[in-house]
């Protein structure tokens, strides 16, 4: 689930905007206010990471970014539609941001073309910054993606060695994200106090270099401030169900009234070891305050995700 930022500026733009909110699954749509200043909006948007949905002409959108833009790695991801939804065009991050993906996606839904310019993309082929976020990987040098793409766009192979420490794809050097928070709260806690819990414990470059997943249970799927938290640390949001949380093995807190509620006594701390795979180490029991819960755990063992398409890159 994600949350998607979305501004229009014409009556058809209204009408597009809502045929999407009506065939929504796996989105949040965030309407931008009519008094709010869409600098400041958009400002904002940038700061807390969220992808943004331009319903109008491109031009307006490139305008409006353009003193925000940063860095491939850390941008909000930026999309553009046409006002009667015929066309989706991702023009700012890409991959690692995740905007080739969510076209994509919102094309499905509105029966829309997505206008793909990336060159792996179109080409089909591997794109190591795609690899990296599928994998939950830090990018150490991201000067050094555009020499691994070149090469792929050559048709030339890549090596690929996995250590203990780090993914190495030629001379770029991907680092696992190990930080796994399992989370639970109670309806509709803000962002703000769920961020400001965890500043109690993290600092927010730490969150930000290390965080992999916050994990929780599925009645939470569309908890907005779990998913913003999320979204801001450019981490994965995932969630279980009490059956999968119940056969997580381990000993762990148990609540009778987490139980009654939600069916399984102890989300927090069984969402955290399921998040982070297996072999994971629980770091941190359960910590509660107002209505908010974590624990931690780490990442132990990287088991690679592949796309059939990148098997035959690699030396």
């Amino acid at each position: 689930m994600k949350i998607i930022k979305v501004v229009y500026f014409t009556e058809n733009g209204k009408m597009t905007l809502q045929k999407l909110k009506e065939a929504e699954v796996q989105f949040i749509f965030e309407e931008k206010e009519a008094d709010a200043d869409l600098k400041q909006w958009t400002k904002e948007a940038f700061e807390m990471h969220l992808p943004i949905l331009f319903i109008g002409a491109t031009g307006i959108a490139v305008r409006t970014i353009a003193p925000f833009v940063e860095s491939k790695l850390t941008d909000s991801s930026v999309l553009v539609m046409d006002e009667l939804g015929k066309n989706v065009i991702p023009i700012l991050s890409g991959h690692f941001g995740g905007a080739n993906e969510i076209a994509t996606e919102i094309a499905a839904l509105a029966g829309a073309n997505a206008i793909i310019t990336t060159a792996t993309d179109i080409n089909n082929v591997f794109a190591v910054d795609v690899f990296a976020k599928v994998n939950g990987l830090k990018i150490t040098d991201k000067d050094k993606i555009k020499i691994v793409s070149s090469k792929v766009l050559k048709g030339e192979k890549l090596k690929l060695t996995q250590t203990d420490d780090a993914i190495e794809i030629d001379e770029l050097r991907l680092e696992p994200k190990r930080l796994v928070l399992g989370m639970g709260c109670k309806k509709d806690k803000p962002f703000e106090d769920l961020k400001a819990f965890l500043n109690e414990f993290y600092t927010d470059q730490e969150l930000k270099d290390n965080l992999y997943a916050i994990c929780s249970i599925d009645v939470k799927e569309r908890e907005t401030g779990l998913i913003k938290l999320a979204q801001y640390y450019g981490a994965e949001f995932l969630t279980f169900s009490a059956e999968e949380l119940k056969n997580v093995p381990g000993k762990y807190q148990e609540s009778d009234f987490v139980n009654e509620t939600v069916g399984v006594g102890n989300v927090c701390e069984r969402a955290a070891v399921l998040g982070a795979g297996k072999d994971s180490t629980l770091i941190k029991n359960k910590i509660a305050k107002n209505g908010m819960t974590f624990a931690e755990a780490r990442r132990e063992k990287i088991d690679l995700k592949m796309e059939k398409k990148w098997q035959d890159i690699f030396i």
